[in-house]
C-alpha cells in the first residue's frame, strides 16, 4: 500500500502553457520574426514525444536559432483545484515533491500556499541532483525512509518521471497533461501503473475508488 505520494511540479500540478508561449514569443521576436509561434511550438511537441530533454532547444536547434530566450515561471499556474486536491490527499498520504527546479521554487510553493502540503520537498537546484538520474530517485527513496514500493511517483513525462520511478522500484502514475502528453512509450519500462488526463481524475484514482491499486495500463 502506499504511503508517500511524490509529485513533480511543471504540468503536474502547474500549468506551463502560457510561460511557454511568453518564451517562444520573445525569442521568435528577438532572433526569427519570420518563424511563426504555432509552427515553434508544433516543433517543440515533436522535441517531446521524441523524449529530448528540453523541446524548447529541440525547436530551437531545428530551427537553427543561434541565440537562447530564459525560462520564465512569471506566467505559470496552479492547475484548478490543486490545493483542495492536496488537502485532500494528505488526509491519506505523506506528500513530496520531486522536480527539476531551482531553490526559489520553495518560495514560490509558500506564496501559492501549497509547501505546507509537503513533507519532503526535494528540488534539483537545490539537491545537487536532478531527474532522470537515478541517484535522485534513490535519494527520495532514502529521504522517505521507507521501501520504495510504499511510494508512488506522478508526473507528466515518461522519461524524467515515469521511466527512472520505475527503475528505483517505485509506482507510478503518468498525468497526461502538457507537451508530453504526446509522449508513447518505447518500453513495458516507460509505461505508468496508470494513466490520468486531469487532477480530477487523480483525485478519483487515490481516494474515491475502494482498491486504488486495481489500475490498468490501458488508458490511451
Amino acid at each position: 500500500m502506499t504511503k508517500w505520494l511524490f509529485f513533480d511540479l511543471g504540468n503536474t500540478l502547474y500549468d506551463e502553457t502560457y510561460s511557454d508561449l511568453e518564451r517562444v514569443t520573445a525569442l521568435l521576436g528577438k532572433a526569427a520574426p519570420s518563424i511563426s509561434v504555432p509552427d515553434f511550438l508544433a516543433q517543440m511537441k515533436a522535441g517531446a514525444a521524441a523524449y529530448a530533454p528540453s523541446p524548447f532547444q529541440y525547436a530551437r536547434k531545428h530551427f537553427a536559432i543561434p541565440c537562447d530566450e530564459p525560462y520564465s515561471t512569471d506566467k505559470e499556474a496552479l492547475f484548478e483545484g490543486v490545493p483542495e486536491l492536496l488537502k485532500a490527499l494528505r488526509e491519506r498520504y505523506r506528500l513530496a515533491v520531486l522536480a527539476n527546479q531551482p531553490s526559489s521554487t520553495a518560495e514560490r510553493l509558500k506564496r501559492d500556499g501549497i509547501y505546507g502540503y509537503f513533507d519532503i520537498c526535494l528540488l534539483s537546484e537545490t539537491e545537487g541532483l536532478s531527474k532522470p538520474d537515478p541517484a535522485f530517485f534513490a535519494y527520495a527513496v532514502e529521504k522517505a525512509g521507507c521501501s520504495p514500493t510504499s511510494i508512488t511517483m506522478i508526473g507528466d513525462r515518461l522519461d524524467n518521471d515515469i521511466y527512472p520511478a520505475k527503475m528505483a522500484g517505485m509506482k507510478t502514475i503518468r498525468i497526461r497533461q502538457g507537451l508530453s502528453a504526446v509522449q508513447e512509450p518505447i518500453s513495458d519500462e516507460y509505461r505508468p501503473d496508470a494513466t490520468v488526463s486531469s487532477l480530477g481524475e487523480l483525485k478519483a484514482l487515490l481516494l474515491d475508488r475502494i482498491s486504488p491499486y486495481t489500475w490498468h495500463t490501458g488508458h490511451p
